[in-house]
């Protein structure tokens, strides 16, 4: 049972990357920092969960849904994808600049879709974990403040080019989601 401090972080960093591309591709809307505090949490504590339940999964059903998790991932990921392409084309083709900065914030049950989709990958490493009988909780704590923190950098980053390139930047946003989902049927 024994486990590297360096281990655990470093898994936490990799697993965050997902988080990360997600956040890039949605911050392209104005948000409010209660916004990306949900969005943080929603992120952590899916990555977390993920894990925890990947970890039980693993000694107990993990049999039964290895077949399709992939087809879940990759459909839940590339419905976002669609509706993000579908919302950057239509600004791209209604120009005013008023209209853009109006648009709200994605709405809760996206978010959480989103934070679902990109902990997949989080459930997997648990059932690795569990098959490995590491102690889950340093590696669900790291796993869910590194997606929490990356979802925040991701975001404001977003902010910050989107200024520049708004409906632009929501297709770019589309195509990495719909890339994220096209790589889950290769899991």
């Amino acid at each position: 049972m024994m486990f590297s401090f360096l281990e655990v972080i470093f898994l936490g960093a990799v697993l965050s990357a997902d988080s990360f591309s997600a956040a890039v591709a949605m911050g392209s809307r104005p948000f409010t920092t209660r916004d990306a505090l949900k969005f943080g949490i929603s992120s952590g504590g899916a990555e977390a969960v993920a894990t925890v339940f990947g970890f039980w999964a693993g000694a107990n059903i993990i049999d039964m849904i290895a077949p399709i998790d992939h087809w879940i991932a990759f459909g839940l990921l590339a419905l976002v994808a669609l509706h993000m392409a579908w919302e950057g084309i239509g600004a791209l083709r209604n120009k005013e600049a008023e209209e853009i900065e109006e648009a709200e914030f994605h709405n809760f049950a996206k978010v959480l879709l989103v934070s679902f989709a990109t902990s997949l990958d989080a459930f997997g490493v648990g059932v690795s974990l569990g098959i490995a009988h590491k102690p889950i909780v340093p590696y669900a704590i790291s796993i869910g403040l590194w997606a929490f923190g990356t979802t925040l950098f991701g975001l404001y980053l977003a902010r910050k080019l989107s200024d520049k390139f708004g409906p632009i930047f929501t297709l770019i946003g589309a195509c990495v989601l719909g890339y994220l989902s096209i790589q889950m049927l290769s899991i």
